[in-house]
């Protein structure tokens, strides 16, 4: 397939004869918005370019003319910011146009202060201000003003502007401190060495950006794993530097090595090894101990391989951290100085952190402006705590600094907030309208994400009060005429993510107490126990006992399976009918037909049994051993009648048969087994097949455990 042919070039040598210059910082107004697929904010436009919104729509004042030739537009969405629209090729010839005739100029102070700053340590010849103001487009009265800017800034790294008058500008200052500087400006002010108006410049050289990538992604991809992300895009564009000067013929004459251990000296040896073989010229030792230096300034994500325990200056670093937690909070200084993870987590940090804010480097923080917005008070108590740092360094601590310092205080007071809380078991009803079956899936799957935080219960609509309950989980919604005063998560039959996340933050809301706050439980007498037991106990015997199989034509309807069923479970005729109302009836709120499973599942709480019945509708005469064929039942295979005994509600059958109203535990008994329908696919199958024998084996291990549990939690004190 051809490639597509390039878009026409079209000149922007009209519009500028028309008198709409298009200025370095216009440029650059034009390329970021180019490089966005959508609105850039105005504000965040202005403040990357470092100039006010006013200067900022000032320059975009008739760029329609500009943007004209290219089917280009400028939009300006509402409440979102400004945006170019136009096609993939009229982007694409509008840039070409820009890249080739726009001066490759900085299109704000910050840029032309950096420009200003690389030209100056290109080379140490003396230049007159013409020559920068001609590089970087300025005046020579700009530059002079920028120049004493920088010899402020340059001052406190130790580094001098020297300027003679009639001969130009020069620099005096040591290899590391100029290094440091260059790396510091380029990390805030040039997007780590990445800013177009610096490529432009050739400055860092392509090649030497290049080979450090391919470092980076090679041979020191696994060593450098356990570094932080901006740690490592800072030791990258540290190494950039740094080779970029020693190809240049400045290299460090000394260095001192820094404590830290011998992986430490490990690791940068083998850094260094791996720069000579890739750009063909060899480290001396102060080199690799500069190297040693910047690894030691990282700051490591889980694990620090250094093992900083082990040096001279780990004793120092310790009483640092006291001093810092005494000004953070004198008053909660007493506990957090015998907080074990927060003099190891501080200790750790100001490790890495004593050289570089000793080289006056400062990692990127993103989160920084949100910790100070969102905790103003720890932010605060974290400024005084560094004000100990900026004592023995005698200057000031960057704020991106203070916000790293912050998360770790952060972490452990929230651990102490937690400490004096503990999280209670909530109790749940789960409203469902659906029948037995629909209801214990669903409380099996909430059972399983939840089950060390939920006490579940079964209930109707209908229940006269839920004041025992935390909140309800309900299938529909609940209008006023439920009058229910307790908070309600409303969800769907087969939980959706939406629906876990809303129970999780139904959890999160009340189930964090005060250890001091206690919920009195009290016990009923050991005998009413041990009679519960025994209830629930005969209640299994009896079902696992009854367990049968019913034999229903596979080509039947749905009231025709019904009627069968209630015939067969139901306690004589009048029973049956009772039966066969409650099936159906049922069957007009929800669906007993479960296409996910393939099965119809007859549930229902009724006055129509004495006994609780659990049988398996075997489809019969199905060809090829198949399901139930008739239109209604989806191809179900299978059936399942469920049937609990409701002695209180009316047109029960009377007589004695001894048998007690179902109890709770039974209700959790019937729940495990639609449960086993859904989680357990052998026992599904066993259904499906209508094996009696193994699919009363596959229910004895289901409820066993729980028979166990029930019997456990029941008879102890």
């Amino acid at each position: 397939m051809e490639a597509a042919p390039p878009p026409p070039y079209i000149s922007l040598a009209r519009e500028k004869s028309a008198g709409q210059a298009v200025s370095p910082r216009l440029a650059r107004i034009l390329e970021l918005l180019l490089i966005k697929d959508a609105p850039l904010c105005a504000g965040d436009l202005a403040e990357e370019l470092g100039c006010s919104r006013r200067t900022l729509f000032r320059d975009l004042k008739n760029v329609e003319n500009i943007l004209a030739p290219y089917d280009i537009t400028l939009v300006s969405v509402p409440g979102i910011g400004l945006e170019l629209r136009g096609t993939a090729a009229a982007r694409e010839c509008f840039a070409a146009a820009l890249r080739k005739e726009c001066p490759a100029l900085p299109g704000n102070k910050r840029e032309r202060l950096l420009g200003l700053l690389v030209e100056l340590f290109d080379d140490n010849n003396i230049h007159k201000l013409f020559y920068f103001a001609y590089t970087l487009g300025s005046s020579e009265a700009t530059i002079s003003n920028d120049l004493d800017e920088l010899e402020l800034w340059l001052a406190g790294r130790s580094i001098k502007i020297i300027r003679r008058p009639g001969l130009g500008v020069c620099y005096s200052g040591g290899e590391a401190d100029i290094r440091a500087a260059l790396v510091c400006r380029l990390a805030q002010d040039g997007r780590m060495g990445n800013l177009p108006y610096l490529g432009a410049l050739g400055y860092p050289p392509p090649e030497v950006k290049s080979g450090v990538a391919e470092l980076f992604a090679g041979p020191l991809a696994g060593p450098l794993d356990w570094m932080t992300s901006d740690s490592r895009d800072m030791l990258a564009l540290f190494l950039v530097v740094s080779i970029e000067r020693i190809e240049k013929g400045r290299r460090l004459e000394s260095a001192s090595p820094p404590q830290g251990g011998a992986y430490l000296y490990k690791l940068s040896d083998f850094i260094a090894r791996k720069i000579e073989e890739r750009f063909s010229f060899n480290l001396p030792q102060a080199e690799r101990f500069a190297i040693a230096r910047q690894l030691k300034t990282c700051r490591a994500m889980l694990h620090n391989p250094f093992n900083p325990t082990e040096t001279r200056d780990y004793v120092y670093i310790l009483s640092l951290v006291h001093e810092m937690i005494d000004r953070f909070d004198p008053e909660l200084a007493p506990n957090l100085k015998l907080n074990e993870r927060l003099l190891n987590g501080l200790s750790l940090h100001l490790w890495a952190a004593l050289d570089r804010l000793e080289q006056r480097l400062e990692l990127p923080n993103p989160m920084h402006d949100e910790i100070a917005e969102k905790y103003p008070d720890l932010f605060k108590k974290s400024l005084r705590a560094l004000t100990v740092i900026e004592e023995r360094l005698g200057h000031p601590v960057p704020a991106s600094e203070t916000s790293l310092i912050a998360m770790h205080f952060y972490a452990v007071l929230f651990n102490l907030e937690a400490q004096n809380t503990r999280k209670r078991m909530l109790r749940v009803c789960i409203l469902c309208a659906g029948g037995i079956g629909v209801s214990y899936m669903l409380a099996s799957q909430i059972r399983q994400r939840y089950k060390d935080e939920l006490e579940i219960d079964l209930s109707d609509y209908a229940c006269g009060s839920f004041d025992a309950y935390d909140f309800l989980i309900s299938l529909m919604p609940l209008d006023k005429a439920f009058s229910i005063d307790k908070p309600v998560v409303v969800v769907n039959s087969f939980l959706t993510d939406e629906d876990h996340e809303n129970i999780r933050r139904m959890i999160d809301r009340h189930a964090f107490v005060k250890k001091t706050e206690y919920v009195s439980v009290s016990r009923s007498p050991l005998a009413e126990r041990v009679e519960k037991a025994a209830v629930l106990l005969n209640e299994v015997k009896t079902l696992l006992n009854g367990l049968r199989r019913i034999y229903i034509r596979h080509d039947c309807g749905f009231n025709e399976m019904v009627r069968i069923a209630a015939r067969e479970a139901g306690d004589g005729k009048e029973g049956a009918r009772i039966v066969e109302d409650a099936l159906l009836k049922r069957e007009t709120v929800s669906s007993q037909v479960l296409d996910r499973l393939a099965i119809v599942l007859l549930h229902a709480k009724t006055s129509g049994v004495k006994s609780p019945v659990l049988a398996l509708l075997v489809p019969a005469g199905s060809p090829n051993g198949g399901g139930f064929t008739g239109r209604y039942f989806s191809g179900a295979k299978s059936g399942m009648l469920m049937l609990l005994p409701d002695n209180g509600g009316e047109g029960g059958v009377s007589g004695n048969s001894g048998f007690k109203p179902a109890s709770g535990g039974l209700n959790e008994v019937m729940g495990i087994v639609s449960a086993a329908l859904v989680e357990n696919e052998v026992f599904l199958g066993a259904v499906h097949r209508g094996d009696l024998e193994q699919t009363r084996a596959l229910l004895e291990n289901e409820i066993s455990e729980y028979l166990i549990q029930f019997c456990k939690e029941t008879l102890k004190n």
